[in-house]
């Protein structure tokens, strides 16, 4: 097979000669189109598109996330920084105006009693526990509403008194409003303070006002201007209210989580690509004292497969994930450099020995073209594999990687052969490294002479070694915890984070979902939702929970209320013996008032309290507020409640719990979460990376049989890999480096960069007139040594992303390389050393 193989080769070699410069020229068109091309490729910034496709949980906790108002919104917080936010109340009123103006925002919510105020005030009764029913009562007595009176007179008395109070007390001088704060302050105490009529953390500190944008949180364009146009409202505010000390305005949510992944991913991006391609320019430079002219040729070469890549990534898939973005051009330039340093080497050696082109190319290409063709098969299939793991992320680079391997080796073969071509035609002196002295290789000879000497030991040591690691890999542990995968430095993940907690929100909540297009079924169901979270939360399964009761209770707490009501109604003054007090004691107080008004005020509320309809479903659609939106879904008709873990989290007796539970209720009933969320992907990541690493060993075992057509050299070949691969994840248990749902996926990945260093050495032991392991460590060593450097430099940049999930690939793939590097220069020529008898039979296996 190598011989046919060299043959075929020498041929290839020939039409390069022949057709360099058309090969460089087409090569140049096809980059400037690439080019073009990926200008208009957009990156998917949702970390939704990276998990598993086509998995029931991951299609149902999306659907959750988009359909509940948890991706598209934005939250504006206000802090005070060591005062109370209350004193803020004119730079939350200038910050809502300004953002109901804009025309990007839909709709602001600010203050729970004024939106949709209507609604609340003709209903307010249904709103009103025991305690604030009993409060009412209280007020609408003639002590109640004196009492009432006298305290607006001081209020406005007071110096400290605003045109704000003069305005509260207008509209409402029993304070009604009072009562429906008090209940809702009761019923969410553990929440949001709506006591003095905006959404205020309990230790008021911060205030929240909730938008919904017009665009989408995927529409980066759109993204890109919201932000701009929040950070100008919010600069204006501040001005425009002073300045005041102390005081942030930040913004979280959808939105500008998508923004800061935007950012994120670009600072990614440019580092990891930068280190990258700094340290194999370096490593270059180092290891073979190139010439800039030759460096710019590497960097051409790169370029143009790099280029090409991304361009069958935009034909592919239009667009690409952010797991793909920063690993491909990181990780993959490492590998490019690879078959390109090959090339040049030995083209260099040849050149220098022959002084013809022609004939250094032929057997450049001969020599070395069939080992770099093996190994980039092994890798680009190694790459391939990785899409049984049905992680959405790690198909799409598998796809992308596979394909800009195959793309690579056909870019070597043909552009870094041609540019050699074109050069070393204008004289032998441009193309030619510096002469190597006599101790070039001085360090592989003493490597060689020691193998030779000590191999028996060597190998003896490899197998401590790999006992030591395999009792290391007892250590290994799996990182489930997706905000271990989160961005770093995320400014809207970070106040997220602080928000939840000033709310008394630690951990990931569950959300229970019920789906009925029978309304009143529905209605029904919530009903029953209702019944069964406070004594979730009695039992000790929840801390806390959030859900639409508490701007619509449910219909059998409005029942209770109602028929109490209606007991307290039987004991109320008539519409003109309250209207006659209230004027009697506002005048007493000299007060001016509109008497129309008033006859308005008082006529409402009485109208409300006989008022014995319900509040449906159909009644809250009518609110179009964030607020609403969180709990109830009239497109989809559902409703949705929010569970919160207690101090020990989520364990797996709770789950279970709630899950029989909802499961008990039928197919519309649904419990969605990050928790359960990766309870079921968790298993079938594992097993689908396990079955990519066995793929990718099945094909490299088909390769390199199908090229060197000998067991024994076959198992030579993937010696290295695999005992590289059991010191890798023995190194991982003893330095406490932990698999989670992005890396665990690319393990397969070091059998397609491991076995390619055994190959190059194998082809160089026996692909030689001469067996020898001295010579064959001299031609193949420092080119395995330079390949697994450059690979290192790939995936080591890696670790400078700030994406904690794509930087946890950097320590797995680069100890893997380095495993299986001195695997394949130290214990490979020991084995074979050992066996040098078995080499002298030419028909041996």
């Amino acid at each position: 097979m190598t011989m046919h193989m060299e043959q075929f080769l020498k041929r290839v070699a020939y039409g390069i000669f022949l057709y360099h410069k058309h090969i460089v020229i087409v090569f140049s068109l096809l980059t400037i189109i690439s080019l073009i091309t990926i200008f208009n490729m957009e990156i998917r910034s949702d970390i939704i598109d990276v998990l598993p496709a086509k998995n029931k949980a991951v299609a149902q906790f999306k659907d959750v996330m988009e359909k509940y108002g948890t991706v598209d919104n934005v939250v504006v917080v206000i802090e005070a920084d060591g005062n109370r936010i209350d004193e803020q109340i004119g730079l939350i009123e200038d910050m809502a105006k300004r953002l109901i103006a804009s025309p990007l925002i839909e709709y602001v919510d600010y203050s729970p009693l004024k939106f949709q105020s209507d609604f609340f005030l003709k209903r307010f009764p249904l709103f009103l526990d025991e305690n604030g029913l009993k409060h009412l009562t209280e007020k609408l007595t003639p002590v109640g509403i004196e009492h009432q009176i006298r305290y607006n007179r001081q209020r406005l008395l007071s110096p400290f008194s605003s045109p704000f109070d003069y305005e509260l007390i207008a509209k409402d001088p029993l304070n009604i409003a009072d009562s429906i704060r008090n209940s809702f302050v009761r019923s969410n105490k553990n929440e949001l303070d709506l006591s003095m009529g905006y959404y205020f953390t309990p230790d008021y500190s911060t205030a929240l006002i909730f938008a919904k944008p017009k665009g989408k949180s995927k529409d980066m364009a759109f993204v890109k201007n919201l932000k701009k146009e929040l950070d100008s409202i919010a600069a204006l505010a501040m001005k425009g209210n002073g300045n005041p000390m102390n005081v942030s305005v930040g913004f979280t949510g959808g939105y500008l989580l998508s923004e800061n992944v935007r950012e994120i991913i670009k600072h990614d991006i440019i580092s990891s690509s930068t280190v990258s391609v700094f340290l194999i320019a370096l490593f270059i430079w180092l290891a073979y004292r190139v010439r800039v002219k030759i460096l710019l040729v590497f960097g051409f070469v790169l370029l143009t497969s790099l280029s090409m890549t991304g361009a069958f990534a935009y034909l592919l898939f239009g667009n690409i994930n952010i797991v793909t973005s920063v690993v491909i051009i990181a990780v993959m330039a490492g590998l490019y450099v690879d078959y390109s340093m090959h090339i040049v080497k030995r083209y260099s050696d040849e050149l220098r020995k022959y002084n013809d082109p022609l004939q250094a190319l032929e057997m450049t290409i001969a020599k070395t073209g069939s080992a770099i063709i093996l190994s980039g098969l092994t890798t680009s299939l190694s790459f391939f594999s990785i899409v049984v793991t049905k992680f959405k992320g790690l198909y799409e680079l598998g796809i992308v990687s596979g394909i800009g391997v195959i793309l690579c080796l056909i870019t070597t073969l043909l552009l870094m052969s041609s540019l050699l071509v074109w050069i070393s035609k204008y004289g032998l002196q441009n193309i030619q490294f510096e002469k190597p002295g006599k101790n070039a290789l001085y360090g592989f000879d003493n490597l060689a002479s020691l193998i030779a000497k000590r191999h028996r030991y060597i190998v003896l040591t490899g197998i401590v070694l790999v006992i030591i690691a395999g009792l290391g890999i007892s250590q290994l542990r799996f990182d489930n915890n997706p905000d271990n995968l989160a961005p770093k430095d995320s400014s809207a993940i970070a106040l997220g984070k602080k928000i939840s907690g000033k709310i008394g929100k630690k951990g990931e909540p569950l959300t229970v979902v019920i789906k009925n297009k029978d309304n009143s079924a529905l209605t029904a169901d919530f009903d029953i939702l209702e019944k069964v979270l406070p004594q979730w939360k009695k039992e000790g399964f929840i801390e806390d929970y959030h859900s639409l009761g508490m701007l619509m209770p449910a219909s059998s707490v409005q029942s209770i209320r109602i028929d109490k009501r209606k007991e307290f109604m039987k004991s109320m003054f008539s519409l003109d013996s309250i209207e006659q007090t209230v004027t009697n004691i506002l005048e007493k107080n000299n007060f001016d008032y509109d008497k129309s008004y008033l006859h308005k005020y008082l006529t409402g509320i009485l109208d409300a309290l006989n008022n014995t309809e319900f509040i449906g479903l159909r009644e809250i659609e009518t609110i179009p507020a964030p607020m609403i939106s969180r709990f109830y879904n009239k497109d989809d008709s559902s409703v949705a409640a929010y569970l919160y873990p207690t101090k020990r989290g989520w364990d797996k007796q709770t789950l279970d719990v709630f899950q029989e539970y909802v499961q008990s209720k039928g197919a519309n009933w649904i419990l969605v979460g990050k928790p359960i969320l990766i309870d079921e992907i968790k298993s079938p990541i594992i097993w689908g990376s396990v079955l990519a690493t066995a793929l990718t060993i099945f094909f490299d075992l088909v390769i390199i049989y199908w090229y060197f057509r000998k067991v024994w050299y076959v198992v030579l070949v993937l010696l290295p890999v695999i005992l590289g691969f059991v010191l890798t994840m023995g190194s991982m248990g003893y330095m406490n480096i932990p698999f989670n749902f992005i890396n665990i996926g690319t393990i397969a990945l070091i059998f397609g960069f491991g076995v390619d260093y055994g190959i190059h050495v194998m082809q160089a032991y026996i692909g030689e007139e001469k067996m020898d392991i001295g010579n064959a460590l001299r031609i193949s060593g420092k080119n395995v040594m330079m390949c697994a450097a450059t690979t290192i430099a790939g995936c080591g940049s890696l670790m400078t992303a700030k994406f904690t999930g794509i930087a946890s690939i950097g320590p797995v793939l680069t100890l893997g390389v380095i495993a299986c590097t001195c695997t394949a220069l130290i214990v490979l020529p020991s084995v074979i050393c050992l066996n040098k008898s078995r080499f002298q039979h030419e028909g041996f296996l």
